[in-house]
């Protein structure tokens, strides 16, 4: 099963498993993050994974959030959150984040089309990301989402794009612009489209990505790259495929989340 799954990772960038939590599960997870009901970012909505981050924790008498910290880290053991990232990289990984947060119902997407690890208006930089610097992301739902209410939605294959992105600009093989969201992604193919096309269009990939995401150019919306998910599922991904997080415009969101990447040496 595990095999599977990495090899959809690896083709589509993403992968959906339903019921990946238990009714119980889903209780004393939910109790954790709720709470906190900490915004994306906020300091309660980070975990311990470590000595280091448990010892500041126990330094500030953070007794509880010892125990909820110890608590996911033994949920993602038992799941084998690990052994799929290892299979996923083909290498050693380290879990490098824990964190839970909670989203007010708005009419905002939670986070625009954009693509991780790129920059967003900075021009002036002298040290690129490692093209293999990136996260695996386990995104489980404590609530259920839907197109329109707050889930995520992720342009499938476009981690590869973002890959050759990040390894042409890495490797100076083309100029650095921003990227990080769609209309720019989709404007540095354009600027570099010989260089993209004669290395990367296989199987018609480029033109694929770029007659789905031609929307973006018309301003104007889509729900055909959602992916729907009842309280207890949880979505895969690689952190360089274009995605979001549509706006909760109908009830509020809650979500776990894993990130790993390949371990330091």
């Amino acid at each position: 099963m595990t095999n599977n799954l990495v090899d959809e990772i690896k083709e589509k960038g993403i992968v959906k498993i339903e019921h990946f939590l238990e009714k119980e599960e889903i209780e004393n997870i939910t109790k954790i993050i709720r709470y906190y009901s900490a915004p994306k970012g906020h300091v309660n909505s980070q975990f311990a994974i470590g000595a280091k981050s448990l010892l500041a924790n126990l330094l500030k008498f953070k007794f509880l959030k010892i125990k909820q910290s110890y608590n996911l880290i033994s949920f993602q053991k038992k799941k084998g959150l690990k052994k799929i990232a290892e299979d996923y990289f083909d290498k050693e990984t380290q879990l490098y984040t824990i964190d839970g947060y909670y989203s007010k119902k708005d009419k905002k997407d939670i986070l625009p089309w954009h693509t991780d690890q790129a920059y967003s208006g900075e021009r002036n930089i002298v040290n690129f990301v490692n093209p293999n610097n990136f996260f695996l992301k386990f995104f489980i739902f404590l609530t259920d989402v839907a197109p329109g209410n707050g889930c995520v939605s992720y342009i499938s294959r476009s981690h590869k794009i973002a890959y050759a992105i990040r390894d042409a600009i890495y490797k100076k093989k083309i100029q650095y612009q921003p990227y990080w969201n769609l209309i720019d992604f989709r404007k540095i193919i354009f600027d570099n489209k010989e260089y993209f096309f004669s290395t990367l269009n296989k199987n018609k990939l480029l033109d694929e990505f770029l007659d789905q995401t031609q929307y973006i150019e018309n301003n104007v919306d889509t729900d055909k790259y959602d992916y729907s998910a009842k309280a207890g599922t949880i979505v895969i991904f690689d952190e360089g495929g274009v995605h979001r997080g549509t706006k909760a415009t109908i009830s509020d969101r809650m979500v776990l989340r894993y990130f790993y990447s390949l371990k330091k040496k």
